[in-house]
């Protein structure tokens, strides 16, 4: 095997293989990466198991065919500390050799037989949709994944279809986030079908989409989901179990209501929630004829008052959040303006960002 590279596109293609391999795991193997020259690309391949890529790297000049198995990290890291602006990596019995205008190094390898098969993507898709309608959908539910929980779902992102679109569906138990996006393509997608995708794969999936314009194909079998691009394939595991039924955890009858500019009420809580601590992190909303005022306090750091003008309906209502929460989602809505729903201060809050963002979140306790 023998090819030229560019060093830049190289060092993108490793460094989202690199995510997926593990460094971590006991199995050398997992540690590497698969090289597999061929025509007129350099296909990298890396799995921990849970997750596999294919990523095809075109800018390149394949002089001899060939296969190998080297270690991601190490390769990785010639790649990125290199000055040259293409590389030269030739495989010779066991080692595989980087060059540069200055520079040689020797790798040991692995038998690239002894990789674990990674499936390509074969026949029709189920569905497809936009790059940039796929990025904002995670965008706008991942945050809301939870990071550890005892409920394995929670650690993932639902999909489901209904119609022609994508619904995306994340929640740790303390907040909720939905968000919806038009399909490409549908014909083969099944109505109502959910499935549950680990908040890893879909971060590798936001990464993935280097051209916001271009579709992605999306396939579910029973156990697993494949995504794929003009450079790249991503399979993963799906998750097993049993998420919430998230229209049941939606507010339906909110009799108070805040309408405010996204940008400005992003400030607000921000500035409020300048002097919490981690004892004290909530912010006090109090909300009336004159509009919002947002307000926090600590013994160890001080108080902050933020007086928030807004158009309000309803009766006055006096409501804790945490500030984190609030933010989170406010800064990944695409709409100039929110709707802010109440009904009660012990019951959850409903922000809504037009017809496709809807978050709930739940108070917190003030003293």
């Amino acid at each position: 095997m023998k090819v030229i590279c560019n060093r830049g596109a190289l060092l993108e293609a490793l460094t989202v293989a690199g995510t997926v391999s593990s460094g971590r795991t006991p199995k050398p193997i997992l540690q590497c990466v698969k090289l597999t020259a061929s025509e007129d690309r350099l296909v990298i391949a890396a799995t921990d198991l849970e997750v596999a890529i294919r990523y095809a790297d075109t800018q390149v000049q394949v002089d001899t065919p060939g296969e190998t198995l080297v270690p991601a990290d190490r390769l990785r890291d010639i790649v990125r500390e290199s000055i040259d602006d293409t590389l030269s990596i030739e495989l010779v019995d066991e080692q595989l050799h980087i060059k540069g205008q200055d520079s040689h190094f020797r790798i040991f390898t692995q038998n690239a037989s002894e990789f674990p098969p990674i499936p390509d993507f074969e026949g029709e898709a189920d569905f497809s949709v936009q790059g940039k309608t796929l990025k904002q959908l995670i965008g706008q539910t991942l945050f809301a994944a939870a990071k550890e929980a005892s409920r394995y779902a929670f650690n993932g992102v639902m999909t489901t279809i209904k119609g022609k679109r994508l619904i995306l569906v994340a929640t740790d138990g303390r907040r909720l986030a939905l968000a919806k996006g038009d399909l490409v393509e549908s014909e083969r997608a099944q109505e109502g079908g959910t499935s549950i995708v680990p908040a890893k794969t879909l971060s590798l999936v936001d990464k993935l989409i280097s051209n916001p314009e271009e579709s992605v194909a999306i396939k579910i079998t029973e156990n697993q989901i494949i995504f794929h691009t003009t450079e790249a394939t991503l399979t993963s595991n799906l998750i097993e179990g049993q998420f919430p039924p998230y229209d049941d955890v939606i507010p339906k009858e909110c009799d108070r209501k805040m309408l405010a500019g996204t940008a400005d009420l992003l400030s607000a809580v921000r500035r409020s929630a300048l002097l919490t601590t981690q004892d004290s992190k909530g912010v006090r909303m109090t909300f009336d004829k004159k509009g919002l005022t947002l307000s926090s306090k600590s013994p160890d750091a001080g108080e902050a008052t933020i007086n928030f003008a807004c158009k309000f309906e309803g009766g006055d209502i006096e409501i804790g959040f945490n500030p984190i929460f609030m933010t989170d989602a406010l800064k990944v809505v695409n709409t100039d303006e929110i709707t802010f729903e109440m009904l009660a201060p012990n019951r959850p809050g409903l922000l809504k960002g037009g017809p496709n963002f809807t978050y709930v979140i739940m108070p917190v306790n003030l003293q």
